[in-house]
């Protein structure tokens, strides 16, 4: 906006008021001239009015000249105000110009009040997308979870689609998992809540199922073994130390470029160390546990010939073998026993997570 706009009403009011004035002292001119004919009329030997008639003449021709100037002064205001609108407009132009260039430059420093709607919903969308990525990643990984099981869980191409459904088995099931615990964790902190457990619970789930599934597989087939299940304890216990230690590494990446989280590589390193220790020890302490209370095994689940297990694991051995194929439900009926196969390590997730939330209020602490 022009600075002259913002007193428009009362400039623009000068050249009438001036008008007006003029318009007021050649009616006044005019009244004298009136008197004065009126004052001409009366015969000099009745009384004598020439200083009189004098002096109104007088005072006419000085109404007169006021009158001309004030209308000089009219126009003259108006080619001022004339004038001052176009400098103050092309002043505008220009301040605007160099102001949209810099913002241009600079987007990041442009005030609320000088974004558009969309500017400001896209501002706002940003900046939303920044707080909740974990969310969205979590979200893009079951995704990608859901459609290797639709499209490569019929295919018979063997080793491969045996591999993606078990990582895909290890993003949904950590999904479920890390967020129902993470949820109840983070409800009972008294540095975050219910959802922002849920939130961080399910993202670190999710990756760190991803990369357990991963490294598993990898350790299992470097070693010459069948399967994940036939890993030791100490294969188990490093798998994952170090799942957790790339998922912790991962998650302040993402706290760092997307959220803009000033995190050091002192902080890396002990986040990743401590997320090791935790991975190993909880691994441990599941395995204890697991040794000490019966697992649970459900009939017609995890339990006997023609349970889901069983057909899964028949299915996962004989994929591809004279074209034999792995039924989509059987891929569902693996994730469930699996599913129950580690409510143990389900319920160990919880203490994992109430761990998470100490060190991360004792990190809080520190750096206050």
């Amino acid at each position: 906006m022009a600075t002259i706009a913002l007193y428009a009403s009362k400039a623009n009011k000068m050249s009438s008021l001036i008008t007006d004035l003029g318009r007021s002292v050649r009616w006044f001119r005019d009244d004298i001239d009136d008197l004065s004919f009126s004052a001409a009329a009366v015969d000099s030997g009745v009384c004598d009015l020439t200083e009189v008639i004098n002096s109104l003449r007088s005072s006419s021709d000085t109404q007169e000249a006021k009158a001309e100037a004030l209308s000089d002064a009219a126009e003259k205001t108006e080619q001022f105000l004339e004038d001052v609108v176009d400098i103050d407009e092309n002043a505008a132009e220009a301040i605007n110009r160099s102001k949209n260039d810099f913002y241009d430059t600079y987007e990041y420093l442009r005030p609320d009040i000088e974004k558009s709607g969309w500017e400001k919903f896209w501002t706002g969308a940003k900046e939303w997308c920044k707080e909740r990525w974990k969310a969205l990643a979590t979200i893009g990984l079951v995704i990608a979870a859901v459609l290797v099981i639709v499209f490569t869980g019929g295919t018979a191409i063997g080793p491969i689609a045996a591999l993606l459904i078990t990582l895909s088995k290890g993003v949904l099931i950590g999904t479920l998992v890390g967020g129902v615990m993470g949820g109840i964790a983070g409800g009972l902190s008294p540095n975050s809540t219910f959802l922002q457990g849920l939130e961080g619970g399910a993202f670190g789930g999710a990756l760190g199922g991803l990369l357990t599934a991963g490294i598993g597989s990898a350790v299992a087939g470097a070693t010459g073994l069948a399967s994940i299940a036939d890993l030791s304890l100490l294969q188990n216990m490093l798998i994952g130390g170090t799942g957790d230690a790339f998922t912790s590494i991962l998650t302040n990446l993402g706290d760092h470029f997307f959220k803009g989280d000033d995190i050091s590589a002192g902080q890396y390193i002990f986040d990743a160390l401590f997320s090791f220790g935790t991975g190993v020890l909880f691994t441990k302490l599941g395995d204890s546990l697991g040794n000490l209370i019966p697992p649970l095994k459900i009939n017609g689940i995890n339990k006997g010939r023609g349970s889901w297990k069983f057909d899964w694991m028949y299915d996962l051995a004989n994929v591809g073998r004279n074209g034999r194929i792995m039924s989509r439900l059987s891929v569902l009926k693996g994730l469930g026993a699996e599913f129950v196969d580690g409510v143990l390590d389900h319920g160990i997730e919880f203490f994992k997570s109430l761990t998470g939330e100490g060190w991360d209020a004792y990190k809080s602490w520190v750096s206050a």
